[in-house]
C-alpha cells in the first residue's frame, strides 16, 4: 500500500492593518541598544545590571526600565562589550532624546523588527514520496550526497556543536530526544517539550542535522553523532542568540532556518562586528537563500537578496544555500506553477531541498500548525529552511575531523568539491558552484591517507588537515609536493629515489592547536 506523507503547515500571518498605523515601526518600540562610556557606569549585583549613574538612572526610572543586559556578554571586543540593551515601557523616541543629553551614553541605536518567517514552503496538498522498492528511496537526499561514503570516514564527534536559531523543537523525538542538549534554550532558559504550540519547523530542521542514526527512530541524517544546542528565533535577540552560541557555547556550527532577520540594504556596524567575531571564532555559519517569489524570500533593489544579520553582506564566509530536487534540477515546478526556490550571487552552494523526509512534532496540539502523519512523527517538507541544515550538518562532519578548519575554507571546501546541478545554465552565476558532496568534501577538509602505494609524476596533494603516509614510494622522476594544513606523518618504509623530489608545505598559520 502507498503511504503518502503530509509536510508540516507554517502560516506567518502579518496584521498590515496593524502595522499601518505606528510611526517609524520598521523599529522596535520597546527596546533600543546603548553604548556606554565605560564598563564603571554599570555594576553587577546578583546577576543584576544597575547603573551607578545618578541622571542616567533617573531617566531609565522615567521611562519604565525592564531590563537591562549586556548584548554580547561573551564578547572580548571593547565595542562589543559597552553595548547594553534596554527594553521600557515608555514612548522610545522621548526615552532618546534625553538619553541623548547624558555624557554616559555614547551612542544610541534603534533595533529594527525582527520578521518571524519560515524558510519552507507550506503545502495544503500531499507530497507523494518514492516507497522504499524504489532505488532513490524515502532518504534519496542522503544518497545523493554520498552520505554513505563520507560515513567511512567519519560518523561525526559528539563533541562538535550545531546551533540550530529556529521556532520549537520536540525534545522527546525519538530521532531527536538524545541529540539535543541541553533541552531548552540557553539564552532564555525556556524549557522545550514536545507540545507543538510554537509549530514544527524547528523539529524537522534539526532532523536534517544530526538526526539519531544506527538508533532511535526512523530517520538517518548527515551530521551522525554530532550534537545539537537549540535557540528560539521567534523569541527574538536574534543576533545576540547566534552570539551566544558560538562565545558561550562554543558551538562549531549556527544555521538559522526561521525567525529574526531584517530584510534590509541597511548596513548595522555592531551586527556586523559581532558575525565577524563569531566567525573569527572558528565558527561555521549556515544560512538558506529563500524559497522564491512563491515562498519565504528578501527582495529589494529588484532582486532576491540574504537576509541579515547572518549575511554575506556583513562577511563573506557565511554560507548561503539554496535547493536541488530529486531529478538533480534547481527548477521546482508543481502542476506548472514554479516553485523555483531563490537564487542570486550570493548562493554558494545548493542541497536537496525538494520533497525530504525529516521528523515532525510527536504530540499535535494545534491541526493547523502540526499536521498529523500517517506515519507519525515524520513527514515530506520543501525548502531552503531544509537544505540548509543538510549543509550544516556536512559541516559539522568536517569539523570532527579537522577540528582547525576555518569558516573560510570550509566554504571553500564545500564549493570546490560540488557535484553539477543538470539545469544549471539555465542559473548562471546564481546557485553557486553545485550540489554538496559530503564525501568530497570530507576528502578535501581532513587527513587523506596513503598507504603501501607509490606516488608518481608530477603532483601537488592537498589536504585541509594533513596526510598520513605508511609505507609509500616515490615514482622514478617524479615531483610530489604535499600541502598540509597541521601536519604530514611518516610510517613504515619511504623512498624517494635519485631524479626525484619530495617536499611538504605546512600552513604556518596553524601550528598550535586551535581547539
Amino acid at each position: 500500500m502507498r503511504k503518502i506523507f503530509l509536510c508540516s503547515i507554517i502560516c506567518a500571518l502579518i496584521n498590515s492593518t496593524a502595522f499601518s498605523q505606528c510611526d517609524d515601526c520598521d523599529y522596535k518600540s520597546d527596546e533600543i541598544w546603548i553604548s556606554i562610556e565605560n564598563d564603571q557606569n554599570f555594576q553587577k549585583m546578583n546577576g543584576l545590571i544597575t547603573t551607578n549613574d545618578l541622571k542616567l538612572d533617573s531617566i531609565f526610572s522615567k521611562h519604565g526600565i525592564q531590563k537591562l543586559e549586556q548584548v554580547f556578554p561573551y564578547s572580548k571586543l571593547e565595542r562589543l562589550k559597552k553595548l547594553y540593551k534596554v527594553k521600557f515601557t515608555g514612548k522610545r523616541d522621548d526615552f532618546i532624546t534625553e538619553l541623548q543629553k547624558n555624557k554616559t551614553v555614547k551612542r544610541i541605536i534603534k533595533r529594527p523588527v525582527e520578521n518571524d518567517v519560515a524558510v519552507y514552503e507550506p503545502s495544503d496538498y500531499m507530497w507523494y514520496l518514492p516507497t522504499q522498492q524504489d532505488p532513490n528511496g524515502w532518504l534519496w537526499h542522503l544518497k545523493r550526497i554520498q552520505a554513505a561514503q563520507a560515513w567511512d570516514i567519519t560518523k561525526g564527534n559528539p563533541n562538535v556543536i550545531v546551533a540550530s536559531i529556529d521556532t520549537w523543537f520536540d525534545v522527546n523525538h525519538p530521532d531527536l530526544t538524545n541529540k539535543i542538549s541541553p533541552k531548552y534554550d540557553p539564552y532564555s532558559n525556556t524549557a522545550y517539550s514536545s507540545d507543538c504550540h510554537l509549530v514544527n519547523h524547528g523539529t524537522t530542521v534539526v532532523s536534517f542535522i544530526a538526526a539519531e542514526t544506527d538508533g532511535g527512530g526512523q530517520l538517518a541524517s548527515i551530521g551522525f553523532r554530532c550534537m545539537l544546542i537549540c535557540y528560539q528565533a521567534w523569541a527574538g535577540s536574534y543576533i545576540e542568540r547566534a552570539h551566544h552560541a558560538a562565545m558561550g557555547m562554543n558551538a562549531d556550527v549556527i544555521t538559522s532556518s526561521a525567525g529574526g532577520w531584517t530584510c534590509t540594504s541597511t548596513i548595522d556596524e555592531d551586527e556586523e562586528i559581532a558575525l565577524q567575531e563569531i566567525l573569527d571564532n572558528g565558527t561555521i555559519v549556515v544560512m538558506p537563500a529563500g524559497n522564491g517569489p512563491t515562498g519565504t524570500h528578501c527582495n529589494y533593489g529588484g532582486r532576491d537578496h540574504p537576509w541579515k544579520p547572518l549575511s554575506p553582506d556583513y562577511d563573506e564566509r557565511v554560507i548561503i544555500v539554496s535547493s536541488t530536487g530529486i531529478d538533480n534540477n534547481h527548477q521546482y515546478l508543481v502542476n506548472g506553477v514554479d516553485h523555483t526556490h531563490s537564487h542570486y550571487p550570493e548562493v554558494d552552494i545548493c542541497a536537496p531541498g525538494y520533497n525530504i523526509m525529516g521528523a515532525t512534532c510527536t504530540k499535535v496540539l494545534d491541526s493547523i500548525n502540526c499536521v498529523d502523519n500517517i506515519w507519525p512523527y515524520y513527514g515530506s517538507c520543501t525548502g531552503t529552511s531544509y537544505a540548509t541544515p543538510i549543509v550544516a550538518g556536512v559541516c559539522a562532519l568536517m569539523k570532527s575531523i579537522n577540528p582547525c578548519i576555518t569558516p573560510a575554507q570550509a566554504q571553500a571546501f564545500i564549493k570546490a568539491t560540488a557535484d553539477p546541478i543538470a539545469d544549471a545554465s539555465s542559473y548562471s552565476g546564481l546557485i553557486g558552484t553545485g550540489r554538496i558532496n559530503a564525501y568530497q568534501a570530507l576528502i578535501s577538509a581532513g587527513t587523506r591517507t596513503y598507504s603501501n602505494t607509490t606516488l608518481s609524476n608530477t603532483q601537488n596533494l592537498t589536504a585541509g588537515y594533513g596526510f598520513n603516509l605508511i609505507n609509500v614510494t616515490v615514482g622514478n622522476n617524479s615531483n610530489i609536493n604535499l600541502v598540509a594544513r597541521k601536519e604530514v606523518n611518516i610510517t613504515g618504509s619511504f623512498y624517494v629515489p635519485v631524479g626525484s623530489t619530495f617536499s611538504i608545505s605546512i600552513d604556518a598559520n596553524a601550528q598550535t592547536d586551535c581547539q
